[in-house]
């Protein structure tokens, strides 16, 4: 038995060294002979294919979908060209000394933090802005220069980048956030670190702008991370015609770009300004102060926040929607007469700085903005006048652009986050004072300046209530239509007010400017017509003021409804949102080629 076993151990033995044996001349073949010969299909040795570790990729496009201007221009998701730096082989040269130099000079670097930079890469480089949060812009010509100097891998690639590293006033655009890892692994887009809208026209639209995968560029390098030799810069790309979708705005890039800057100028710190086309109720531009930069969000500051969205009170603005109330219930006409003492003697009411008016009429009265004037209207009508005349008018409820079952989804509502506003905060009081006070734009009465600038389209249009719109068209990456959003009405379940009481009230905005609180706007090169208000507030404790101007132009063939909200300013402060107003109509009629 201990024969038998012995000679089993023996020859076990004798097959494990026969295939030791055989694996040890395979190794010394691989070894000795194939590493030399070039792998079928590649241009590498086996020892070359061997000695490759990974890729080494860039992203240069996250497939994420494009916001344009209603002229096509890009307001998130830009093509720009940029430089791009890959890892050297091994055994590559140093760079030429003076190419390098130029290209420095291309870049607006110095040399040495050129050559520091690019010393031993082992990543690929997109070659940072000044502000160093994305990759720098270059001109064409940049570009050009850039490819024509030949350094050894250094290209010229086109990237598309989300936003522009400027402060802005396009707070309706929102801004884009890192999603949590657990809810990135479900991300279509293929990135490691996807991106998702945190608010505005990004988060609205998420389930649009995601995209199906992202555009790299990638060389292929060695276990030291060099590149290869030979090895081309490669490009994946997901290759659907479909998408990424392109979505084009109501808004004019030029305008809105043109607004925010003379909004700086005038100094407002606090405040919004709409621009809405006055035939469509389409938004031209919507700016919100202070701007804010949507790569650098700071979730304290607030300034991300749309200003054009929410609520202020509105002081003096509301006496449209008084004067309308009184006309519509018949408790007045426009040739009545009232006297102005400077106070109203109830109520604790006056006139600012307790100005006299003396006689006037009740057009005369709007023109100068006569609390006396309203207050006795006030007394006239109901509560329930008051507010069913605000809510025909677009105040105290939602009126922004909305469709069912569009783009898939259940709502689709691209200014989410609209604040309705109100004229009462509780039931509408039958206290003549709390009406007095309403009458007069204060005490519980709210409105947005989209409200306000859509107040003046509703004038415009005889009554007419509009839903201000901000998207018009979405389309697939070969250009095809994916859907039309067309325009559409936002009437009140409590009607609408009269096309003569309509008329009416634009007429005497016109005296408001030729006569009135406004005539400090007959500089502007076309004629316009709006209406001034002053508001006063507490802030922290303080008393500030919200300063509003609203207004349409030019007066004999309106083209353009805006307004203008200057808030928390200090009482004695020049009023702003009157000269800006008048500013914004030099720069529409400049821009329109009048």
């Amino acid at each position: 038995m201990h024969k038998h076993l012995n000679k089993r151990i023996v020859w076990s033995l004798l097959i494990l060294s026969a295939l030791i044996g055989v694996l040890v001349i395979r190794l010394a073949w691989v070894q000795l002979v194939l590493k030399h010969r070039a792998v079928p299909g590649a241009a590498y040795t086996m020892a070359q294919m061997a000695a490759i570790q990974s890729e080494r990729e860039t992203v240069l496009d996250s497939g994420r979908g494009r916001l344009y201007d209603r002229n096509g221009r890009p307001l998130a998701g830009e093509t720009v060209w940029t430089a791009a730096f890959f890892p050297q082989e091994e055994t590559a040269a140093a760079g030429d000394s003076s190419k390098l130099k130029q290209l420095a000079a291309v870049l607006g670097v110095s040399y040495g933090e050129l050559e520091s930079r690019i010393s031993g890469l082992k990543e690929p480089l997109l070659w940072p802005s000044a502000g160093g949060r994305s990759p720098i812009a270059l001109t064409p010509e940049q570009a050009e220069q850039v490819e024509a100097l030949a350094v050894n891998g250094v290209r010229a690639l086109p990237y598309v980048r989300r936003y522009d590293e400027a402060a802005t006033g396009r707070q309706w655009l929102g801004y884009l956030s890192e999603l949590a890892p657990a809810v990135a692994k479900q991300s279509p887009t293929g990135l490691r670190v996807p991106l998702a809208g945190m608010d505005g026209l990004e988060k609205t639209l998420e389930p649009l702008l995601q995209g199906v995968g992202h555009t790299e560029v990638y060389v292929q390098v060695d276990a030291r991370g060099n590149r290869l030799p030979g090895s081309p810069l490669k490009v994946k790309a997901p290759g659907n015609p479909y998408y990424p979708l392109s979505v084009y705005t109501t808004i004019d890039k030029k305008l809105q770009e043109g607004i925010e800057q003379l909004a700086v100028e005038a100094g407002v710190k606090e405040g919004a300004v709409v621009v809405l086309d006055s035939r469509s109720g389409d938004i031209a531009a919507m700016v919100s102060l202070p701007l804010y930069d949507p790569d650098r969000i700071s979730p304290e500051g607030g300034e991300w926040n749309n200003r054009a969205l929410q609520a202020a009170v509105p002081g003096s603005v509301f006496k449209l929607v008084t004067a309308a109330a009184a006309l519509e219930a018949g408790v007045t006409s426009p040739e009545e007469r009232f006297f102005c003492s400077g106070q109203f003697g109830k109520y604790h009411l006056s006139c600012p700085h307790g100005k006299e008016h003396g006689s006037l009429t009740l057009a005369q009265g709007f023109a100068v903005s006569c609390n006396t004037v309203f207050a006795s209207l006030a007394e006239r009508l109901s509560g329930a006048q008051l507010q069913a005349a605000a809510l025909a008018l677009g105040l105290g409820r939602d009126i922004g652009w909305q469709a069912a079952d569009t783009l898939g989804q259940p709502v689709l509502r691209p200014l989410a986050g609209e604040q309705p506003g109100r004229i009462f905060s509780t039931l509408v009081p039958d206290d003549a004072g709390a009406r007095v006070q309403t009458a007069i734009g204060q005490r519980d009465v709210t409105m947005t300046p989209l409200q306000a600038a859509n107040l003046v389209v509703t004038l415009l249009h005889g009554g007419e209530v509009r839903a201000p719109r901000i998207l018009q068209r979405v389309a697939f990456r070969n250009g095809q239509t994916l859907q039309e959003l067309p325009a559409h009405l936002a009437p009140a379940a409590a009607g609408a007010v009269s096309r003569q009481t309509a008329q009416t009230l634009l007429s005497w905005m016109r005296l408001v400017v030729t006569e009135g609180t406004g005539r400090r706007l007959r500089s502007t090169h076309w004629p316009v017509a709006g209406k001034s208000g002053t508001a006063q507030t507490l802030v922290k404790g303080m008393p500030r003021n919200n300063q509003w101007f609203i207004g349409y132009g030019p007066a004999d063939h309106p083209r353009y409804a805006v307004s203008v909200a200057v808030e928390n300013v200090d009482p004695g402060s020049q009023h702003t949102a009157t000269l800006l107003f008048g500013q914004i109509f030099d720069l529409l009629s400049g821009s329109s080629g009048a």
